[in-house]
């Protein structure tokens, strides 16, 4: 039996095994003939056969096994005979190494406006996204090769790196970097410092305040809202004030885009100290007197639109009738809120149960009265002072009260 194999990349080995035996094994491979049962108890067998295996360098292998049995039947002389091939082609499987992650080489950042900067960059075959940083830190992953980043401080500087990311999320290194600067001037990253406010005389308290680098002037707000602005200089005199009160303010600096800093440190003060003590001595006489001979009087506050918080200019106000309580310990009132007729009745009676509730509040927190004995209540406009017709009389309508309820 003749067989040409044809050439083979790698290393041929051949081996040819001969044996006369009954077994069917091949002691080559371990691989099993299987020989008919009719001529398992022959007298007589031959075996004999080959074995051939071509190794090639790129790891695959081609394994045949040829073997031919001749068995002679001593009973009825009838040969029989058996010619078994086997073949196996084994591939070995090769994973093939991830591709190397490139960076995109050419990134670029785009001023848009004072908040507003974009970023592109070359497009890389085969990633499934880019991972996108800001100044060293992770900004942003998406599949495009372009990123608008907003909410940026004016006149300020970011820099951008842009990397790969395969499907197994292996992360390539970082692209060239690309620099922008966004328009505008820089905004002041603090208020002003050191606000002072000094009472001067009853109806005047000068403020000063430390200068900022770079500000084109400065806002000024009392009881936060607004009060003036001051162009340069970094002190103002604050002349519009009532005799009895306190008082608190807050400044900011503004740049040339007129943008505001955050505010500065909070600064009050109250009137002319000798003077303001005399008055305010006669004005809690007054209230005691008023509160114990008539059992009611108008609480001198006013609230903002639609508000209900007390601001701290009426801490004065409000003191006057906790010391009014304090020294009368068994005294019991009730803090009333009216409005006028503006709006429906169920909005003005939750604004006035509102307001009078946080005057309530504000007395017993700020001069230790028993919450036993101040209680609130809400009227809406459903008892007006004066005619609603005129705006004179909507703002008396527009009140605090507090009531004796019980004197024991």
């Amino acid at each position: 039996m003749r067989k040409v194999f044809p050439p083979i990349m790698g290393a041929l080995f051949l081996l040819i095994v001969l044996c006369s035996e009954v077994s069917a094994k091949m002691p080559a491979e371990g691989m099993m003939i299987n020989v008919p049962p009719t001529i398992q108890n022959s007298s007589m067998s031959t075996n004999y056969g080959g074995s051939l295996k071509v190794l090639m360098a790129t790891s695959p292998a081609l394994h045949d096994d040829m073997r031919q049995v001749h068995v002679f039947d001593s009973s009825n002389m009838n040969i029989a005979w058996k010619f078994d091939f086997g073949g196996l082609f084994d591939q070995e499987k090769q994973v093939p190494p991830s591709p190397l992650l490139t960076a995109p080489t050419v990134v670029s950042a785009f001023i848009v406006s004072d908040s507003l900067l974009k970023v592109s960059w070359n497009a890389v075959p085969g990633v499934a996204k880019y991972n996108v940083y800001r100044d060293g830190t992770f900004l942003s992953s998406g599949p495009f090769n372009y990123l608008s980043d907003p909410w940026l401080k004016g006149a300020t500087r970011y820099c951008y790196h842009v990397t790969t990311v395969n499907a197994e999320g292996k992360e390539s290194e970082k692209s060239n970097q690309a620099c922008a600067t966004t328009l505008g001037t820089p905004k002041a990253a603090s208020g002003p410092l050191g606000l002072t406010a000094t009472a001067v005389s009853e109806t005047q308290i000068n403020l000063s305040w430390n200068p900022v680098n770079g500000a084109l002037g400065y806002k000024v707000y009392r009881d936060g809202l607004y009060l003036t602005t001051s162009t340069a200089a970094t002190s103002v005199p604050d002349k519009e004030l009532r005799e009895a009160g306190r008082y608190c303010y807050q400044v900011t600096a503004v740049d040339t885009a007129g943008k505001e800093s955050e505010q500065s440190n909070q600064a009050c003060a109250e009137g002319s100290a000798q003077k303001f003590t005399e008055k305010k001595m006669e004005a809690a006489a007054s209230v005691s007197k008023e509160m114990l001979e008539k059992g009611r009087m108008r609480i001198d506050i006013e609230f903002d639109y639609n508000k209900y918080d007390v601001k701290p200019r009426y801490h004065q106000e409000l003191k006057n009738i906790g010391d009014v309580m304090a020294a009368n310990p068994d005294l019991e009132m009730v803090i009333e809120g009216h409005t006028d007729n503006v709006g429906s009745k169920g909005y003005n009676m939750n604004l006035s149960t509102k307001r009078a509730k946080a005057v309530k509040e504000y007395i017993i927190e700020h001069f230790g009265i028993k919450k036993t004995h101040l209680t609130s209540k809400g009227y809406g406009m459903s008892k007006p002072i004066a005619s609603n017709k005129t705006a004179a009389g909507r703002q008396k309508n527009r009140r605090v009260e507090a009531a004796v309820t019980n004197t024991k």
